[in-house]
């Protein structure tokens, strides 16, 4: 992981966001599910994790993450190093899984960058991917069992209506275009009028 010292300034408030978002029950969480569907086991037990920075070097090399997305989906074959040592194969099988995912389902404005796990930029990103991924993968795998913590992504159900029932709604007037059974302007003088001074006809 790369060393860029401590943080000033807007960097450093930008940090301080940016760790408050990360939750680390999530991520727990996210971990031990990566391992019940792969069906193995991260380098040392997810559950004695302390920060962002234990839970991105477990998945900072991609390896899991590619496997993952090969579990959740049969059909995917990712190229990727099994046994990375340098920074560019790791990150390459980062951006492997990131693009199998995007295949698979998981919209690209809710993936994380690159350099937000290898260099645990925003850890939080990461988390918010794998736990969309694990919604999608929901939605469509129906022979995986997911934890409760899984989100039900809702689904489009669009209505067709026929023809009449179109026309019908043709001929009601929206309130949109007034209406004289509420408030009105009568008695108002027009905007813009200027002050009416009359003489007082008893003065």
């Amino acid at each position: 992981m790369a060393n860029h010292g401590p943080s000033y300034g807007l960097s450093r408030e930008l940090q301080k966001k940016n760790d408050a978002r990360f939750v680390l029950e999530e991520a727990i969480e996210v971990l031990t599910w990566i391992e019940n569907i792969t069906g193995e086991r991260f380098s040392f037990d997810v559950t004695t994790c302390e920060s962002s920075t234990d839970v991105s070097n477990l998945l900072k090399d991609g390896v899991m993450l590619c496997k993952l997305i090969e579990k959740l989906d049969p059909q995917c074959r990712v190229v990727y190093n099994k046994k990375p040592k340098m920074a560019f194969p790791m990150m390459e099988n980062i951006s492997n899984f990131l693009a199998a995912a995007k295949r698979f389902g998981v919209m690209e404005i809710s993936c994380f960058q690159t350099v937000d796990l290898y260099e645990n930029k925003q850890c939080y990103k990461v988390i918010e991917c794998l736990r969309l991924l694990a919604a999608v993968a929901q939605m469509r795998s129906s022979h995986l069992e997911h934890p409760a913590w899984v989100v039900k992504l809702a689904q489009s159900s669009p209505r067709q209506f026929p023809e009449a029932v179109m026309r019908r709604g043709e001929m009601v007037i929206p309130l949109q275009y007034g209406t004289n059974k509420c408030a009105s302007q009568k008695g108002m003088s027009p905007y813009g009028l200027p002050r009416q001074i009359k003489p007082d006809p008893h003065g």
